[in-house]
C-alpha cells in the first residue's frame, strides 16, 4: 500500500507538472476503499466542482515509449501498441528510480500484490468462471498476451537488453485496489492513425477516484489536458467517486478486477449465427456494421448483443411495448430479417424496427411470439450448462467471490429474461371465460373454438364429421391420443382459410402461395407434397361423407394443403407447455393466430 507520505509526493508531482488536484480532495487510502479520492473533513465540495487535471505530458503510453530515446527499442514499431506500452510500463517500473515517473510508480501495486482480473486466476478460481463469457475472453487474451510478451522479449534480446528484470510478474503492474478497482483512463487520439487509435494510456491521479454507477461526472479533453468534474455537492469526509460510464460486471471484471452485486448495467451476450449468405447479401448495403472491415466477411464478434435483467408485468399482455422495449433493438431487427427468410419472404429494411413490431396497427406484431420464442431458445442452453457447472462448494478467496457474483448475476439474467419472455407467450393463449375472436396461441380445441366464433358452429361440425368418417370419432381428445392432432391441424387451417385472419392480417407468404395456385405457378417442395397427398386421401373420404361441406371445396389439391395448412403449421406454430382441463400442465402445439377481434 502507498504511504501518507508517498500520495503527498504524486500530489507535488502532479502540481509540479502542470496538473491540478482540488484543495478541498485528499488523496488516501484505506483497506475498503484502497487508493482514492476523498473530500477532506474542514471542507465541502459545491456541485460543478473539478476534482483534477491531468496534463497531456504525464500520460504514460505507448507514444512515450515511441520517442524515448533511452528506450528506442520498439521506435520502430513491430509489436502491438498495447503491448509497446505494457513493455514500457515494465521498463518505467524496474527502473523507477530513475524515472520521471517515480512519483506516480511508487504508488502502483507491486508485483507481489494480488491481482484480482481473471487474467491472474488459478485452475481453482477459473472454476467459478466455467462455461462464461468472461472466462472464453480471459483465453483470448491470455493467448494474445503470452504472444506479444513473446515477441516484445526477442525484440529486447536482438536488441542486446538485458531481459531477466523483464519477468510475466511486471507485465500487468497496474492500479488496484483491495478489492480489484482498477481505472485506465483513454485520451482522445485524435491524431494518431486509426489503427494505433486503441490502446491503453495511464493518467496519474486521475486514476484514482474509484468508479461507482450513480457519480454524476463530466470528463473534459480539452487540448492538451484531462479533467474531471463532479456534477454534486459533496459533503467533508465523503468519498469524491469517478463514473467509468454504465457497465456490466463482465466488463469490470476484466478490466477493473472487481463486481457490483445487482448491477443495473449488468448484462448477458447473446451471438447470433452467421445467416445465410442471399441474406448477408440483402442485409449488407443497410447494415455493414455486421461484417469485417478487413475481409468484408460477417462477424460473429458484431453480431453479439448484451442482454439485460427483463421485468415482466400483467399489464403487458394487452400491450408487449414495454417488454420488447428492454431488448436489444438491433437484435429484434437482425432476428427478424432472419425469421421472414426461413419463412421464403423476401428482405424489407426496417428503418424503425421497434415501431415496427411494437406498433398496434402495425403488421409486425405478428413477429413478435416467434422472437421471443428464438431468444428463449437461444439462450436456455447457455443458462441449463451455467447451472450444470456451478461450483457446490462456497468460495475460498477474493477472485473466487468476484466470480460468483459474475456467475450469479449471468443466472439471474437469464433467468428473468426467459421467464418474462415466457410469461409474454403464455399471455397469448386464450383466458378461460373470455369469447375466442382475438389474436392469440391456439391449441387445437381452442382453435375449433376461434372458427366456431368467426364462422359458426356447423362449420365445426362440418369439419368434425369429416374428420370422424375418417377417424372413427370426432372425439378431439381421443384423435389427439391417436397421433392425429397436426394432420387436424393442419386440415383445420385450410377448412377454415381465410375466416381464422382479418382481411388485413392474412399471412404474407400464404397470400403469395394462394395467388401462385390460383396461377398454376405453384413451387411446392416434392417434400412438401408427399404428406400433403396423404392429406388428400382424408379429404376425399370427408367429401364423400360430408357432401355440400367446405370438404367438397374445388380449392383442395396438395399445393394448397401443403402451401396452407402444411407452411402455417411449420411457420406459426411451436410446442409450449400449456395448462390442460385438470389444471396441470402439459406440453401442446400451439399455432399463433394475428387478427383483430
Amino acid at each position: 500500500m502507498p504511504s501518507t507520505g508517498q500520495l503527498q509526493t504524486l500530489r507535488l508531482w502532479l502540481e509540479d507538472n502542470g496538473g491540478y488536484v482540488n484543495p478541498a480532495i485528499d488523496l488516501d487510502w484505506n483497506e475498503t476503499a484502497g487508493v482514492h479520492c476523498r473530500v477532506n473533513f474542514a471542507s465541502s465540495l459545491g456541485p460543478d466542482s473539478r476534482i483534477c487535471t491531468v496534463p497531456h505530458s504525464l500520460a504514460l503510453s505507448s507514444l512515450n515509449a515511441l520517442v524515448d530515446d533511452s528506450f528506442s527499442v520498439f521506435r520502430n514499431r513491430g509489436l502491438a501498441p498495447e503491448a509497446i506500452g505494457y513493455f514500457y510500463l515494465m521498463h518505467q517500473y524496474i527502473n523507477k528510480a530513475k524515472s520521471f515517473w517515480r512519483p506516480y510508480l511508487q504508488t502502483l501495486p507491486g508485483p507481489e500484490h494480488e491481482h484480482l482480473t481473471p487474467f491472474w486466476f488459478e485452475d481453482e478460481d477459473l472454476q467459478w468462471l466455467a462455461d462464461t463469457d468472461v472466462l472464453h475472453t480471459t483465453k483470448a487474451r491470455q493467448k494474445l498476451q503470452e504472444e506479444h510478451y513473446a515477441k516484445g522479449i526477442d525484440m529486447l534480446n536482438r536488441a542486446k537488453i538485458d531481459v531477466e528484470p523483464y519477468t510475466c510478474k511486471y507485465w500487468a503492474a497496474y492500479k488496484v485496489g483491495p478489492q480489484g478497482q482498477r481505472q485506465t483512463a483513454l485520451v482522445d487520439m485524435s491524431r494518431v492513425s486509426a489503427e494505433d487509435q486503441d490502446f491503453p494510456v495511464l493518467f496519474p491521479v486521475i486514476d484514482i477516484p474509484n468508479h461507482s454507477p450513480t457519480a454524476r461526472v463530466d470528463w473534459a479533453f480539452d487540448p492538451g489536458r484531462f479533467s474531471i468534474t463532479v456534477k454534486d455537492p459533496i459533503p467533508g469526509g465523503e468519498e469524491a467517486f469517478n463514473n467509468y460510464g454504465p457497465k456490466s460486471n463482465d466488463e469490470l471484471l476484466l478490466g477493473y478486477g472487481f463486481c457490483i452485486p445487482n448491477n443495473l448495467d449488468d448484462k448477458v451476450l447473446l451471438t447470433l449465427k452467421p445467416p445465410p449468405s442471399d441474406l448477408q447479401a440483402a442485409i449488407r448495403p443497410f447494415q455493414p456494421g455486421y461484417f469485417s472491415a478487413t475481409n468484408g466477411h460477417w462477424s460473429s464478434e458484431k453480431a453479439t448483443f448484451g442482454i439485460k435483467r427483463l421485468t415482466w408485468f400483467d399489464s403487458m399482455s394487452s400491450d408487449p411495448v414495454s417488454l420488447f422495449q428492454q431488448l436489444p433493438e438491433p437484435l429484434l431487427e437482425l432476428m427478424l430479417y432472419i425469421l421472414r427468410h426461413t419463412r421464403d419472404l423476401p428482405f424489407v429494411f426496417q428503418s424503425d424496427p421497434l415501431a415496427y413490431l411494437t406498433q398496434l396497427s402495425s403488421l409486425g406484431r405478428q413477429y413478435l411470439p416467434f422472437l421471443a420464442r428464438m431468444i428463449v431458445q437461444s439462450l436456455a442452453p447457455k443458462l441449463a450448462t451455467l447451472q450444470a457447472s456451478t461450483p457446490h462448494d462456497s468460495p475460498s478467496n477474493a477472485k473466487q467471490s468476484l466470480a460468483k457474483v459474475y456467475r450469479d448475476g449471468q443466472i439471474t439474467i437469464l433467468t428473468s429474461v426467459m421467464n418474462s419472455l415466457r410469461s409474454y407467450l403464455r399471455s397469448l393463449l386464450p383466458s378461460t371465460g373470455t369469447p375466442i375472436q382475438g389474436t392469440g396461441l391456439y391449441t387445437l380445441e381452442t382453435l375449433l373454438g376461434l372458427f366456431s366464433a368467426v364462422a359458426g358452429r356447423e362449420q365445426v361440425d362440418d369439419f368434425l364429421t369429416g374428420i370422424a368418417a375418417n377417424a372413427g370419432t370426432d372425439d378431439v381428445d381421443q384423435l389427439r391420443q391417436a397421433g392425429w392432432e397436426d394432420d387436424m391441424l393442419v386440415l383445420l387451417l385450410c377448412f377454415a382459410y381465410p375466416d381464422l385472419w382479418s382481411a388485413d392480417s392474412l399471412l404474407e407468404y400464404v397470400r403469395s402461395i394462394t395467388a401462385k395456385i390460383a396461377d398454376q405457378a405453384s413451387d411446392t417442395m416434392e417434400e412438401e407434397l408427399a404428406p400433403a397427398q396423404s392429406a388428400m386421401d382424408i379429404v376425399q373420404v370427408a367429401a364423400e361423407a360430408c357432401p355440400g361441406t367446405r370438404w367438397c371445396d374445388e380449392k383442395w389439391s396438395p399445393q394448397f394443403v401443403a402451401g396452407v395448412g402444411g407452411k402455417v403449421l411449420a411457420f406459426e406454430s411451436f410446442a409450449m407447455v400449456v395448462p390442460s382441463d385438470t389444471g396441470e400442465d402439459e406440453v401442446r402445439s400451439v399455432v399463433y393466430v394475428h387478427r383483430e377481434a
